[in-house]
């Protein structure tokens, strides 16, 4: 069963006042029903070894000697108290975490921790913070009260600042939530605060929802998520008497400033939103989702479809029924580089498969050149399956290229290595994150750049909508 501990700096006692410092934290968890089970003491020599307390029998001791006598005098036994010697200076960095490492080892898992911040120099409390985080994160030792005490006349009057304390634990959860998108310990910190206050929870169930859709790669939820956390920062939380106001106040400047090129976007946010999970390491997530919604995007703002004829040869591929046409598009026209069709014997195939007439192959496609790309988008006009604005050609031949890396990418993460892929292996690209992080920004850079483009429907042709899906029976005329 663990213990409850109390930390502490012992102060040296002072003659103008009746009682010592740290004698108000003893006797604030007394009154609370906490009493120490053990008392970790960082002691100065001159608290250790001076002898400048007058006792009331006139005898002399040592604020130690003094502050054990208090101990008993409250009911706490002398051997409760474990002395950790430091010297009287701590300014040494050294001297610091020498303390700090005789404090873990003092401390065991299961124990329950009490810091006394009243006593030692400014940056002792710190000291004490350091090493009760320490075990945190460590042992998973908590922190239950954290208590300052001041002297007013003759005896000392304990505060409670835990909730300042906490400060550090939600600063900590809201660090992580804005940096890796992982809500949980945002959300096990404010959860009892939400239970109180409907807009909290709210604003947490919102977050919650954010952070389980990145995770999960549910990219399609991830834009109305953030439009809903937006709107839910915009209410006003109940006055509190706890830091509930300031939580939120925080959380809202925080996520105004992380989120505002992404909240402007609107639906136009893949970009911003592939910079941000770039930027925060999350890179399956940026390529799932520029798998998913980059060829909606490009041919949003640049006009690319298939021909009646081409669309054919989409519907009758079976795993294509039921998709928008712009994914099997990009997918067959922009990765494999080849209809499949022998009468189209095209000399760029770039299926790293183990034999060219395995028409499925291995789930890793490789990447063309610029050279090749040209070509074949020749041949795929020339042979009637695509119709293109001829003003954007050099856009859709860069689009294309950029989706080979990453549905690449995507695969050899979720599938595969670079090793024993067959043919082609040269096309591999180099699987490290410095060169996915570097793919994904110029990724973020292009679709930024043809934003502003609209798509130009050549004269004569019929515009596909984006959404339009392939038939899931016999292909359809267009």
């Amino acid at each position: 069963m663990g213990r409850d501990v109390l930390l502490l700096y012992m102060s040296p006692k002072n003659a103008n006042y009746k009682t010592q410092t740290n004698e108000g934290a003893v006797r604030y968890l007394i009154k609370e029903k906490e009493t120490p089970d053990c008392i970790l003491a960082l002691c100065s020599e001159t608290v250790r070894k001076k002898v400048m307390v007058e006792m009331p029998d006139g005898s002399t001791c040592t604020t130690l000697e003094y502050f054990r006598d208090a101990l008993r005098r409250v009911g706490i036994p002398a051997e409760r108290l474990v002395v950790i010697e430091v010297p009287d200076s701590m300014d040494d960095e050294k001297k610091q975490f020498q303390a700090i490492s005789q404090l873990l080892e003092k401390i065991n898992e299961g124990d329950t921790l009490s810091i006394d911040l009243s006593g030692g120099m400014r940056d002792t409390a710190m000291l004490l913070v350091t090493a009760a985080r320490c075990m945190r994160d460590l042992r998973g030792v908590q922190t239950r009260r954290v208590i300052y005490a001041e002297l007013r006349g003759e005896e000392p009057v304990a505060h409670d600042r835990t909730q300042l304390y906490d400060l550090f634990d939600f600063v900590t959860a809201m660090d992580a939530f804005f940096s890796t998108g992982t809500a949980q310990k945002l959300k096990s910190y404010l959860w009892s605060e939400g239970e109180k206050d409907p807009v909290l929870h709210t604003l947490l169930t919102r977050i919650n929802q954010f952070s389980e859709d990145l995770a999960l790669c549910r990219v399609q939820k991830l834009n109305d998520d953030l439009n809903q956390i937006d709107q839910a920062l915009k209410e006003t939380p109940k006055k509190s008497q706890n830091l509930t106001d300031l939580f939120f106040r925080l959380l809202k400047d925080r996520f105004s400033t992380e989120f505002a090129e992404l909240l402007s976007s609107g639906e136009k946010a893949l970009p911003a939103l592939v910079s941000w999970c770039a930027g925060h390491g999350m890179y399956q997530q940026a390529l799932t989702l520029l798998c998913e919604q980059m060829p909606e995007y490009v041919c949003q703002h640049i006009f690319v479809q298939p021909t009646p004829k081409g669309w054919e040869y989409l519907a009758a591929q079976m795993q294509n029924r039921g998709k928008p046409w712009v994914y099997p598009l990009f997918h067959f026209h922009f990765c494999r580089l080849t209809l499949l069709q022998k009468e189209y014997p095209y000399t760029t195939d770039l299926r790293l498969t183990l034999s060219r007439d395995d028409a499925e192959g291995n789930m890793l496609f490789g990447v063309a050149d610029d050279a090749e790309m040209h070509d074949y988008l020749d041949m795929a006009l020339a042979s009637d399956q695509l119709v293109i604005d001829p003003a954007i050609r050099p856009q859709l031949e860069r689009a294309a290229l950029l989706y080979q890396r990453v549905m690449q990418y995507r695969n050899q993460i979720n599938h595969a290595s670079a090793n024993d892929l067959g043919l082609q292996s040269e096309r591999v690209l180099p699987l490290d994150t410095e060169s996915i992080e570097d793919t994904l920004q110029e990724i973020a850079v292009y679709l930024h750049e043809i934003r502003p483009l609209k798509r130009n429907v050549p004269q004569g042709i019929k515009a596909l909508p984006v959404t339009k899906t392939i038939p899931a029976g016999t292909a359809s005329n267009l």
